[in-house]
Formats: structure tokens, C-alpha cells, sequence
């Protein structure tokens, strides 16, 4: 799932460039042959006004954490190879972003960070400008600014970072009604968004982090059956023919050989070789099909030993 994650002040742009790029983003796909990369692409975007988050939950930290609580499972249900997520929030702490980055690494995703650019001044113009109930309460404004963390192109979780600065120009009365008539300036960054997303392979998960298969549970059981299976073969070919090599069948019938070519071997030894091979295999999974060929190689190399 490619995540493009906005991050500014508030009142700096962003919904407006994040609604223009999910057009963009939307008219390319269209475009592409099926064949073309990113033609099953689907483009999601989510906002706070879209997710019901008010702009007075980020004034306490516990509703805050509620808000991002709300984004991360947002973000979360939408995981996917063939969605373009766009979440369009401040996303002003890097540790939420890291968050984000660490839940796209796991999915083996491409992610970018745009950043709106714009001066302080500005955002408050475009802010006072705005309809009364979705003005943002400026000693909010101010609290929220104060507490940006801008994000660093140089660490992995906001890299590739697009940066785009926004204008606002406020022209007076241009509308004929004596208001003021807000024209905004800001480019779509299109082309670096799509090199990002959509051309560069998404980063390897940590080891540790990934999710291993689940093992048999009755590995250990079926590892010390079969190569009992085996000894039991040895002990009495030997009984019959002392020397020479001995067929035995795998699980899926190919046959591996146990070559008994220099002098008789105890069944005492040769349990106390399947009890190494045993102990050996127990930190490991090996497939069942493969338990009696290795344990036979094992012997073997003993055996000539």
C-alpha cells in the first residue's frame, strides 16, 4: 500500500493540494494501459474532516491520542498492495510518522512524506478567511506551530520528502461583492510522487518483525519416528547381509542409500548418531520430505568417518 503522508501548519494548504493530487493521481491511473505499472491502483484519501476529528481534540492530550487513534486504524484498513492511501493531517510529531513508516516497512510498501510550505502570516489569512466553522481557534494555531516537528528528508522514515510551498494571495474585493477573494498558488507535485510510490520498491521488513510460518507440532515426534525408521533398517540389514548399501525409501518414495562398507556398526552407535542428527535438527524446522535424505547423508559422512 502506497502512503503519501502530508504534514504542515494548519491553514497551509494541504487539503487543497491533497484534493488536487488524488485527482491527479486518479487521471493518471485511468490513463495507464492494464500492462503499465500502477494501473490497478486505487486512490484512497482520508482527512480529519472525513474521519469525524474535530480540530478542539488537539488541545488535550488524551483526545489527541484518540484523533491518531482514529487515523492509525484508518490507515490500517486500507492496507494494501493496490491502494494509494493518502492521509491528509498535520502529522506534526515524527513519531507518529515513524509509526507509520515502521506499519508500511512491515507490508513491504513504498511510502512519501509532502510537506506544505508556508509562512506562518499566510496560514492565518487563509485561516481567518475561512468559513467560521472550520476556522481553526488561533491560540491553537499558535500551540499547534509552536509544536512542529519539521520532518528531515536525511532519516528513512520521512525520505523521499516533497517538499511544496504554498501561496495565498489575497485580493480585495475582486468578486464584486466587497469581500476578499482568496487565490491559492501551489503546484501539484505529481511526477516526484509517482517516481516515489509508484517506481520504487517499498523497503524490506526487519527479520525480527517478520511473521515466520507456523511449524508442525508434531515435527519433533515425526524427526524422531523416521529416523528411528531408518536405524531399525540398518540394525537389520546388517543382521542379514552385514555389509554393503542399504535402500531405504523416503516419505515420497525416492530412495536414498546408506552405504555399510568398512565393518558392522553397533545399535548402540548408531542410535547415539540419531540422537546427535536429532538434537541438531531440534533448533531447526527441516520439511518432513527432507527429515530421512539428511539424516541418511548424516550417516553416511559418519559411517566413512
Amino acid at each position: 500500500m502506497p502512503l503519501i503522508l502530508f504534514c504542515g501548519f494548519p491553514s497551509s494548504g494541504k487539503t487543497t493540494l491533497a484534493m488536487r493530487l488524488a485527482q491527479e493521481l486518479e487521471n493518471k491511473i485511468a490513463s495507464l494501459g492494464e500492462d503499465e505499472e500502477g494501473s490497478n491502483f486505487k486512490v484512497i484519501l482520508h482527512n480529519d474532516e472525513s474521519l469525524g476529528i474535530r480540530h478542539d481534540m488537539y488541545r488535550e492530550s488524551a483526545t489527541e491520542k484518540a484523533a491518531r487513534g482514529t487515523q492509525m486504524s484508518a490507515f490500517k484498513r486500507d492496507i494494501s498492495k493496490n491502494n494509494i492511501v493518502i492521509m491528509d493531517m498535520l502529522n506534526y510529531n515524527k513519531g507518529f510518522r515513524y509509526q507509520l513508516f515502521c506499519d508500511c516497512k512491515s507490508a513491504m510498501t513504498s511510502n512519501c512524506v509532502v510537506q506544505v510550505i508556508c509562512p506562518t502570516e499566510t496560514c492565518f489569512q487563509w485561516n481567518s478567511a475561512r468559513e467560521r466553522g472550520q476556522q481553526w481557534d488561533e491560540d491553537l494555531m499558535r500551540g499547534l506551530i509552536a509544536r512542529y516537528e519539521e520532518p528531515d528528508g536525511g532519516k528513512r522514515w520521512d525520505s523521499p520528502l516533497i517538499n511544496v510551498a504554498s501561496a495565498l494571495d489575497v485580493v480585495h474585493g475582486s468578486n464584486g461583492s466587497g469581500s476578499d477573494n482568496i487565490d491559492m498558488d501551489i503546484r501539484v507535485p505529481l511526477d516526484e510522487v509517482w517516481s516515489a510510490i509508484a517506481l520504487r520498491k517499498g523497503p524490506k521488513p526487519n527479520l525480527a518483525t517478520v511473521l515466520k510460518p507456523a511449524t508442525r507440532t508434531d515435527y519433533l515426534q515425526e524427526l524422531d519416528r523416521l529416523t528411528n525408521e531408518v536405524v531399525s533398517q540398518i540394525v537389520a540389514f546388517q543382521n542379514l547381509n552385514g555389509l554393503g548399501s542399504l535402500p531405504v525409501k523416503n516419505i515420497n518414495n525416492e530412495t536414498c542409500t546408506v552405504h555399510l562398507q568398512s565393518s558392522t556398526t553397533s545399535t548402540a552407535a548408531l542410535q547415539r548418531m540419531r540422537r546427535s542428527y536429532v538434537a541438531l535438527n531440534r533448533v531447526r524446522t527441516v520439511d518432513r520430505d527432507r527429515i530421512i535424505p539428511l539424516f541418511v547423508e548424516y550417516l553416511n559422512n559418519r559411517l566413512e568417518d
